[in-house]
C-alpha cells in the first residue's frame, strides 16, 4: 500500500511538472500572435473610426478604407495560419512532454521495483543471519554438552582407576 501511495505521488508531481511546462511553453508562443492580434484590433478601430468620420462617400476615402481592410484581410489569414501552425507545434510538444512524463514514471516504477527486490534480499540476508546464528549456538551448546560428557568421563575413569592404586 505504501508503495502505491509513492507511484501516485511520484505521478502527481509529473503531471504538474509537465503541466506547469506545457503552460508556460504556451505562453512564450502565444505573445507575437496576441501582440498581431492587437494591431488587428487597432486596424479594426481605425476603420471604424475613419467611417464614422467620413459620413459622405468620397472616392479617396473609399479607396483608402478599402485598402486597410485588404491590409487587415491579409493580416487576419496570417493571424489563422500562424495560430493553427502553433496549434499544431503546442499539440507535438504536448505529445513529447506526455512521452517524457511516462517515461518518467517508468523509470520511477523500476526504481520502485529495484527497491522492493532490494528490500526483500535484505529481509532473506536477515532471516539467513539468524539462522546461522541459531545453528551456530546449538553448535556451541552441543559442542558445551560433549566437553562436559568428556570431562565427567574423564573424572569417572580416574576415580574408579585410583582405588587400584
Amino acid at each position: 500500500m505504501n508503495r502505491k501511495t509513492t507511484e501516485d505521488v511520484t505521478e502527481k508531481v509529473v503531471e504538474r511538472v509537465a503541466a506547469k511546462k506545457v503552460e508556460e511553453e504556451i505562453g512564450e508562443e502565444l505573445a507575437p500572435l496576441k501582440s498581431q492580434l492587437s494591431s488587428m484590433e487597432s486596424m479594426l478601430n481605425q476603420l471604424q473610426s475613419s467611417q464614422q468620420q467620413s459620413g459622405s462617400n468620397n472616392q479617396s476615402t473609399g479607396t483608402q478604407n478599402e485598402q486597410q481592410v485588404s491590409q487587415l484581410l491579409q493580416q487576419m489569414q496570417q493571424f489563422r495560419q500562424q495560430a493553427q501552425s502553433q496549434q499544431e507545434q503546442t499539440f507535438q510538444q504536448l505529445q513529447q512532454t506526455i512521452q517524457q512524463a511516462t517515461q518518467m514514471l517508468g523509470g520511477v516504477g523500476q526504481t520502485l521495483q529495484s527497491f522492493s527486490v532490494l528490500n526483500q534480499m535484505t529481509q532473506q540476508i536477515d532471516q539467513s543471519q539468524q539462522q546461522l546464528q541459531q545453528v551456530s549456538s546449538q553448535q556451541n551448546q552441543q559442542n558445551q554438552q560433549g566437553q562436559q560428557n568428556q570431562q565427567s568421563q574423564y573424572s569417572q575413569q580416574n576415580t574408579t582407576q585410583s582405588p587400584l592404586q
